[in-house]
């Protein structure tokens, strides 16, 4: 009995190992750019130890502090962040983040109050103006504000508001030239998308602290009841979502941002509050590095188009040698459009309408015919005649919830090939399937073309990242190498490869060049044409010259 004990003891035990190795192992995933593993951390003054809020000045070069329960506002030295100022602008309260307009600081307390600081300069003491006050019922709790100079405004964000629910988290516009706040939110964040994209379950996403990124243009914000950075586009539409992890990141309650995208997040503690700088590389930076090998650039195109509302949503291209004209469709409506890149042309009623509203992802043009990929895996031959189009769906017929975005004329320029972006069969294993559909047979092979390993994708960029993603959003057959390029738009990678699928090379793209890369063709010559979805901003293609 005693041996049962000590085996069953042994046994929980060794379960207890081998969790805690598994998890030292895990790699922090970081956002674009940034090494999460690798902060450089200071150590702040006893005084703001309760440090809630941070905003780089880089008109004066420091970074301004406050602390949770004292009206004062700090200056620190941006290398020593050691206190240099302090302007007592009230009395104590609770005092939640600090973030400047046009130079001038604001501070947030905790009941939705704004402060103005006021400088006399005839002797330069400070003094604190209230400015304004959300105008909400209720108990309210905000922990969370930042400049937004596109709107300008200042956007103030609820950690805890009786107007908001448990799946939402509402922004409110203060705008300091009229001197008041919007009534209504000015956006709304979905915190049911934040825990969609979680990598682990958490508590509720509370904002603690948000920054607008000065390269990217994304928004950053910090939750630090869940432990978690969530990155969204400026009306709050959640893009990506980080794990911060509790030993490093203790009780994020400040962000910032340096002009040139370096990252500082403050941690409030009982004992010594902390500062970490996250050095940032812009992707770019590290793409240049790998363009002697490339047929490309993929940093600077050689010629740009910004597209209308009609193809806002553009996610598919196909080039007509013969017209010298790219063929797109729109995201959800069933019409094809023209584009002359090189006039920059496309007009919106030369159209051929083939269906109705709908989720087509990619086309294909085969002598006279175009063909449509539909995200479930169909395929959609258009033919038009007389202004109107005539159309026969040919279905894959693979169970399960699949979803398609990519779709490419094979080198043999018979057949089409439709490439998986995330299917159901493939939940258990690491590769895409790529799927072959013949004109003539008007039919699928039975077996799929060729599978793509996805960790040979992550090996080629030295990621060893375990939620590691790769989902081709586009791909074509290289006229002048023979080479498949894939684009993805999720992590912004641009794959090269054999016509069978066999990982050669592996690029990242700046995502500020790449907001939603999702069609890909080229001109016989060689040159390439990548197509973004406008999203929030302006649809583009970018053509990119080959490499003489």
């Amino acid at each position: 009995m005693r041996f049962l004990k000590f085996q069953g003891l042994f046994t929980v035990l060794m379960i207890l190992v081998i969790g805690a190795c598994n998890r030292s192992a895990r790699v922090l995933k970081s956002p674009p750019g940034y090494n999460f593993s690798k902060p450089v951390v200071s150590k702040l003054d006893l005084k703001i130890r309760e440090i809630s809020g941070i905003v780089w000045d880089s008109k004066n070069d420091v970074i301004l502090a406050v602390n949770d329960e004292k009206g004062i506002l700090f200056a620190l030295d941006k290398e020593t962040k050691i206190i240099t100022a302090e302007y007592k602008f009230g009395d104590a309260g609770d005092y939640e983040d600090v973030a400047l307009y046009n130079g001038v600081p604001y501070i947030l307390r905790s009941d939705g109050q704004i402060i103005k600081i006021i400088r006399d300069d005839s002797d330069g003491t400070v003094r604190g103006l209230d400015a304004d006050k959300i105008g909400l019922t209720g108990t309210n709790d905000f922990e969370t504000m930042y400049t937004d100079t596109a709107r300008k405004a200042l956007i103030v964000l609820c950690k805890n508001c009786v107007s908001d629910n448990k799946k939402s988290v509402s922004a409110y516009a203060y705008y300091p030239e009229r001197g008041g706040f919007d009534s209504k939110p000015v956006y709304t964040i979905d915190a049911d998308i934040v825990d969609q994209m979680a990598a682990q379950k958490s508590s509720k996403f509370q904002p603690s602290a948000a920054a607008i990124h000065p390269i990217q243009k994304k928004l950053y914000i910090l939750s630090s009841a869940s432990s978690q950075l969530a990155i969204a586009d400026l009306n709050g539409h959640v893009e990506a979502v980080y794990r911060l992890t509790p030993k490093l990141f203790t009780q994020p309650e400040g962000i910032t941002f340096n002009k040139s995208g370096d990252l500082y997040i403050s941690n409030e503690s009982t004992t010594k509050a902390t500062l970490m700088k996250f050095d940032y590389t812009h992707p770019s930076d590290t793409a240049q590095k790998a363009m002697g090998k490339a047929a490309y650039d993929f940093t600077k195109p050689s010629d740009k188009m910004e597209l209308g509302d009609h193809l806002h949503e553009i996610s598919g291209m196909a080039f007509i040698p013969e017209e010298k004209i790219i063929l797109a469709e729109n995201d959800e409506k069933g019409n094809i459009f023209k584009v002359d890149f090189a006039n920059k042309k496309s007009d919106p009623a030369d159209k051929l309408k083939f269906g109705g509203k709908g989720d087509y992802e990619d086309i294909v043009h085969l002598g006279n015919e175009d063909y449509m990929l539909v995200s479930t895996g169909s395929v959609l031959k258009v033919e038009a005649s007389d202004g109107s189009a005539e159309t026969e769906q040919f279905d894959l017929g693979i169970s399960g919830n699949n979803e398609f975005e990519a779709m490419y004329l094979d080198a043999d320029g018979k057949s089409i090939i439709l490439l998986c972006k995330e299917c159901a069969h493939e939940k258990k294993d690491q590769i895409r399937h790529a799927y072959r559909f013949n004109p003539d047979t008007k039919a699928f092979d039975g077996e799929a073309a060729y599978v793509i390993d996805i960790n040979a994708v992550r090996a080629k960029l030295n990621d060893d990242n375990p939620d590691f993603e790769f989902k081709p959003s586009a791909a074509g057959i290289n006229p002048v190498d023979g080479k498949l390029y894939i684009v993805a738009s999720v992590g912004k990678l641009l794959v090269v490869a054999s016509a069978t699928g066999t990982v050669e090379q592996v690029y990242r793209l700046d995502p500020t060049m790449y907001n939603q890369p999702e069609g890909l063709t080229f001109a016989p010559n060689g040159d390439l044409y990548i197509s973004n979805e406008g999203g929030e901003g302006i649809a583009t293609i970018l053509k990119f010259e080959l490499k003489k």
